[in-house]
């Protein structure tokens, strides 16, 4: 044992020993932080319901007010001694100045000042008369009087021109004895299409702000906005800035977050049923929850001292209970430990033996693994060879599991064999093949070490599998020629032996390294000379048939796994071996067909062939005796095998396809559990989680993450409108283990935060 692994071992002792010490102090540490979170729960909804109150009893101040301007206004517009005013184009004349004075003196009745109103004037459009309690003038006098700096000359005659209906503009310079910020309110009488002139009340801005003076607004603001959003007054408090846009709310009154440039602030709004404007005071979190800030700070300060010194002491506790523990483990560090452990007293001396017995129990095993690998790999290449491996994903999971590293994209096998005329010694003997073969396998290593395998096959032949970078058969053929010939030579110059070799053909495919094999075994055969035989450059042999061993297990499997492309290919090849670049004999030609009828037999019942297709394969037991009979018959079975692969092929997609429902009935049904995930459910039906995961993208076209992410957010968004359930039970509900990551995946997936989703849907209901 390293040095490096037990200190991890140590480490993780400790661990074990605190943990329990640890869960005793989280559990009641959990029920202060419970505490905690409903007290400051309490706060907050005490500071929102003040704010809320406050805001509200400003508004309903205000509504009142404005009511009593507008009974005002109504009572003087209606007036008759006003009335008559409208009609009289010359108020000023001897024969009308009494009627005016009248008319001014009536209005003493109905004005009474207030520290609302600046001043009330009454305009009339027909005779362009101001006229109020105790002013009396012309419009164009009237324009010098109360001046309008930010607004054009003619403003004060245009207002007279347009009808006004409880219409404000926003607060602003407004010259009159002395220049001061005033709102303008509005009313015109006479009729919409026909106004005989507007009564212009003007409004003390500094009164209106003074309801926000129960908001603290450092860093905040507040604002009046009428019924078509229009900001009629605002107040913005040190270093901080008013919106652009005014904020979408929601109707009636309350508090809600928002982050409003780079702050999080509390809005607290307010809707007027009088007249619809909106009131609106913002201020920043940490100013508005000052008490509850606080007193997170004092907890959270307060809790982590105490988790710390509570570490301080667990750790100290563990060190000291761990300790005949860690003396066990420095024990087997020093490697004094071997099957027989020395003998101690107690628990720990048990402990002692039990690990020894244990440890050595695994060097054993690991032994005994090491010196199984050749085995293996010897097994791997044998079945890999002779063409028994039903699919590439078979293979790969026996590879994987012998260790073995595949370089390169192509593949080709080699034979080297050493005939008895050829040896070094003149008995060929098994210890002088073992020889060869060993000096063969050291020289083709040293050759190539990283791109070659090597495999007995037989006493006398090895093996050479090949790899390359490359997919241009020319090239690999180049390439393997040149390292054969320098294999070949330098067996002859430095080993003294003679080395026959075969090749054949490279292919892109691993499936097909057993048809390389089985090339370069025919190859081998017809082999004269010391030359390298390649099996590319062989002529046809007119003599045999061509149907390899390796060819009958490579079609049985293909049929076995439904791969109709590659079934076909097979047989395309079979047909042209045989019966279009051979003139085999007849009695040839019923050998082959026979072979592969023999072939189709051995596969009937693995895929549940009915009797009736039994029944058909078997009338194909009859070709005549000539060669367009026996290609007829050959053809008819080329259909049969494929409807067979078709078949097997509906049958494993059909099997895949439940299989995969039933993993998607189980994400459905156990969505809810935060351990839910690739891992767990490859590990469960014995799949990779690079297969399941392709399989989801194939089938569903989302991954796994993206599929399990909208199932939670689509029954969170079902919690968060059919319940009053807070954000975090809601996140757990659904299989999140923390509010933080349910609110991100949320935003993410709907563009808001779940709050402002809950209350837009519960508004828009409200509205329709």
């Amino acid at each position: 044992m390293n040095k490096e692994r037990r200190l991890k071992m140590e480490s993780l002792l400790m661990i074990r020993f605190i943990l329990p010490l640890l869960i005793v102090l989280t559990m009641s540490l959990m029920v202060v932080v419970w505490l905690y979170i409903r007290t400051a729960d309490l706060l907050g909804e005490e500071v929102e319901t003040s704010n809320r109150l406050l805001l509200e009893q400003g508004m309903n101040v205000l509504d009142k007010r404005w009511e009593a301007i507008d009974t005002f206004i109504r009572r003087v517009t209606e007036d008759p001694k006003v009335v008559r005013l409208q009609q009289i184009a010359e108020p000023f004349s001897s024969s009308n100045l009494y009627r005016t004075i009248e008319a001014r003196n009536k209005l003493q009745d109905y004005y009474s000042p207030n520290e609302l109103i600046a001043g009330y004037y009454i305009l009339f459009k027909n005779n362009g008369l101001v006229l109020n309690n105790d002013y009396t003038a012309r419009l164009e006098d009237f324009a010098e009087y109360v001046r309008y700096p930010e607004r054009p000359q003619h403003y004060l005659q245009s207002l007279v021109q347009s009808y006004h209906y409880r219409d404000m503009t926003p607060a602003e310079p407004v010259i009159r004895q002395d220049g001061e910020t005033l709102l303008t309110y509005m009313r015109s009488f006479g009729y919409a299409n026909r106004p005989n002139g507007t009564v212009l009340v003007l409004i003390h801005n500094s009164e209106i702000t003074k309801l926000f003076n129960g908001f603290r607004t450092d860093r905040g603001w507040a604002y009046i906005a009428d019924e078509k959003g229009k900001l009629l007054t605002s107040v913005v408090g040190p270093g901080a800035q008013l919106p652009e846009q005014r904020l979408p709310l929601p109707a009636g009154s309350g508090v809600m977050n928002r982050t409003v440039g780079q702050d999080d602030m509390v809005v607290t709004y307010a809707t007027s049923s009088y007249n619809g404007w909106s009131y609106v005071a913002a201020q920043p979190a940490k100013i508005a929850l000052k008490k509850i800030t606080y007193m997170k700070e004092m907890t959270t300060t307060v809790f982590l001292l105490f988790m710390l010194l509570s570490c301080l002491i667990g750790v100290y506790m563990a060190y000291r209970s761990s300790k005949p523990v860690r003396s066990i483990l420095q024990t087997l560090a020093s490697g004094s430990v071997g099957l027989t452990a020395p003998k101690r007293q107690g628990a720990f001396g048990m402990i002692h033996q039990s690990v020894a017995l244990l440890l050595a129990s695994q060097r054993e095993l690991q032994d005994s693994m090491e010196r199984q690998l050749p085995f293996l790999r010897t097994a791997f290449f044998e079945r890999l060879l002779r063409g028994q491996f039903q699919s590439e994903a078979d293979m790969e999971a026996v590879r994987e599991h012998a260790r073995i590293a595949w370089v390169g994209s192509s593949c080709l096998v080699a034979l080297v064999t050493f005939p008895k005329r050829a040896a070094v010694y003149r008995t060929a003997d098994i210890e002088a093949l073992n020889r060869n073969k060993r000096l063969a396998r050291e020289l083709a290593h040293e050759s190539d070490a990283d791109n070659l395998f090597t495999h007995d096959v037989d006493d006398d032949k090895l093996a050479l599998l090949m790899q390359f970078d490359m997919e241009d058969a020319g090239l690999i053929h180049q390439q393997a020629n040149r390292l054969l010939e320098q294999l070949q030579l330098r067996l002859r110059q430095e080993c003294g032996i003679m080395a026959v070799i075969s090749a054949g053909n490279a292919y892109a495919s691993r499936m097909d390294i057993a048809r390389s094999f089985s090339e370069a075994q025919q190859a081998l055969a017809r082999s004269t000379d010391g030359r390298i035989v390649w099996f590319r450059e062989l002529p046809p042999n007119t003599g045999s048939c061509y149907y390899p061993e390796s060819m009958e297990t490579r079609l049985i499997n293909l049929v076995r796994t439904g791969r109709t492309e590659q079934l076909q290919s097979l047989l395309e090849e079979l047909y042209q071996h045989n019966f279009v670049q051979r003139s085999l004999p007849v009695y040839m030609l019923k050998v082959f067909y026979f072979d592969l009828l023999a072939s189709s037999f051995k596969i009937f019942p693995e895929i549940g062939e009915s009797p009736a297709g039994q029944q058909a394969a078997e009338e194909l037991n009859e070709p005549a005796d000539n060669a367009e009979s026996i290609e007829a018959h050959f053809l008819q079975l080329k259909v049969k095998l494929e409807s067979m692969c078709e078949a097997a092929a509906r049958q494993r997609a059909d099997h895949q396809q439940q299989w995969f429902l039933d993993i998607l009935e189980q994400v459905k049904s156990g969505y809810s559990d935060p351990q839910l995930s690739l891992a767990l459910l490859a590990d469960r039906y014995d799949v990779t989680e690079a297969h399941l995961s392709r399989l989801f993208k194939e089938r569903i076209g989302i991954n796994f993450i993206e599929f399990t992410e909208n199932l939670r957010i689509e029954h969170s968004k079902r919690l968060l409108l059919q319940t009053g359930l807070p954000v975090r039970e809601i996140a757990v509900s659904v299989g999140y283990s923390s509010s933080s990551t349910f609110g991100r995946a949320f935003k993410r997936s709907v563009g808001i935060s779940a709050m402002a989703f809950r209350n837009s849907e519960k508004w828009e209901a409200d509205k329709n």
